[in-house]
């Protein structure tokens, strides 16, 4: 499960350096791979990882890093939103296949961990608890990187859909965390209830664009429900995932 942990803590580390809708520019790219690099070796480290271990996870995830962060530069850049998705669904699959095969995590991060004074400590492992914060970060900057995809393969008009709803950018990380937290709880009733709640929410802003004109109400009302059902699903994968490995 550390091999899986890693990969997706490298992904988010590096997206919440370069965070931002837009391509990020070389010098955040270089800063966005060496803290992601810094951060899992870190990780790894501590977490009991013989120097093989260590080394084999990290070429693996880095270099998955580097060509995600590589699709806004160079030769890359104009890489289609589909190949993209392909490319982070196939890393994060393959990360999973091969999460058994590195120990469990001990060392350092696991002493710590025990020493905590929180009664979740005896019934959460430290494999689901790193998985946990992993996924947690992954909920904030790739996800919405991901959604952005996701509309951009449907042919959705982002740009319209965020000049006319705001605050979706942050609106998106809190809604994926609180999902995602309820179904590590299993609280799924609590969960409809955000859902229903921010469609009341948004009714008023695609209303308000069907005054403006027809074409912009279509393509708010699709920008809402592709984003909204696509960030949904991948709070919910990853919540499920991390309740799972408990």
């Amino acid at each position: 499960m550390i091999a899986l942990s890693l990969t997706i803590l490298g992904f988010a580390t590096a997206d919440l350096v370069r965070w931002s809708p837009d391509e990020a520019s070389r010098s955040r790219a270089v800063a966005a791979f060496a803290m992601a690099l810094l951060v899992t070796t870190g990780v790894g480290c501590l977490a009991g990882l013989t120097p093989i271990e260590v080394l084999l996870i990290e070429t693996g995830s880095m270099i998955s890093v580097l060509v995600w962060l590589l699709f806004d530069q160079g030769v890359l850049k104009d890489v289609g939103p589909r190949v993209r998705l392909a490319w982070i669904l196939c890393v994060l699959v393959a990360a999973f296949a091969l999460s058994g095969l590195a120990s469990s995590v001990s060392g350092p991060l696991a002493s710590w961990y025990s020493g905590l004074p929180f009664h979740f400590v005896a019934s959460t492992s430290i494999d689901q608890a790193l998985l946990g914060i992993s996924a947690a970060l992954f909920l904030l900057a790739t996800s919405n990187r991901i959604v952005r995809l996701i509309l951009a393969a449907a042919g959705t008009l982002g740009s319209t859909g965020e000049m006319t709803l705001a605050g979706g950018r942050l609106l998106g990380p809190m809604e994926r965390l609180f999902v995602g937290a309820m179904v590590i709880s299993g609280d799924l009733t609590a969960a409809a209830a955000l859902i229903a709640a921010k469609g009341l929410l948004r009714l008023p802003e695609i209303r308000s664009s069907t005054e403006r004109a027809s074409g912009v109400a279509d393509q708010v009302t699709e920008y809402v429900l592709i984003g909204t059902f696509s960030s949904l699903l991948v709070a919910s994968v990853f919540g499920a995932l991390v309740s799972a490995s408990g």
